[in-house]
């Protein structure tokens, strides 16, 4: 019997990013200049596929500032998102 096939939430935590993102270091004003030039680079060239954004434990600042920064998508760019396991960061997948 074949494995089962994953779906939402699971296949996207499975997915190999195209690209990752780390913000540590950054303030929030660079964190939100960054995310958005990320997000319409990767929405341009890898449409559909996985990227992340690594935010860091330590703070939980960025990590917020991040997953509303995500649900805001003005553009939307953002298929769907996910907190990474363990934390510090942000699984996305891109439109």
């Amino acid at each position: 019997m074949p494995p089962p096939t994953l779906t939402g939430i699971a296949q996207l935590l499975s997915e190999t990013p195209v690209a990752t993102l780390d913000l540590h270091g950054y303030t929030q004003d660079q964190t939100r200049l960054r995310v958005r030039n990320f997000l319409i680079t990767h929405a341009r060239i890898s449409g559909g596929s996985v990227v992340h954004i690594i935010t860091g434990k330590s703070t939980a600042v960025l990590l917020e500032l991040v997953r509303d920064l995500l649900d805001e998508d003005d553009d939307d760019r953002v298929k769907e998102q996910a907190g990474m396991l363990g934390g510090g960061g942000w699984v996305v997948r891109l439109k």
